[in-house]
């Protein structure tokens, strides 16, 4: 019973793990400059970092996505990712989020 109870548990955090994100199997893809990237190399595409390790890479969402109070507007970087959210009047004046989530690409 406890060998299944350890299996059970193991099979949920794998697929917890990849719910907010992707893992390849094959070769990691190219770097900006038209290199392959390497195992061990780290980078980011969009709001996603990914890693590449030998036999494959994986990404996953690096900001959360979060729902705010009415009157405030989110804040986004120049790839379009989350950063947090201000009173719609008050640029200074951040809000604390009602609830967050990450999202898978």
């Amino acid at each position: 019973m406890a060998n299944l109870v350890y299996v059970t548990l193991l099979v949920a955090s794998v697929l917890l793990a990849n719910v907010n994100g992707f893992t390849v199997q094959g070769p990691c893809p190219d770097d900006e400059n038209g290199r392959p990237h390497q195992p061990g190399d780290t980078w980011q595409e969009g709001c996603y970092r990914c890693d590449c390790w030998g036999g494959g890479y994986g990404c996953n969402q690096w900001l959360p996505t979060c729902s705010y109070p009415e009157g405030c507007v989110k804040v986004y970087d120049d790839n379009g990712c989350e950063l947090m959210a201000v009173m719609e009047n008050q640029a200074d004046a951040v809000c604390d989020p009602i609830s967050c989530w990450m999202v898978g690409k």
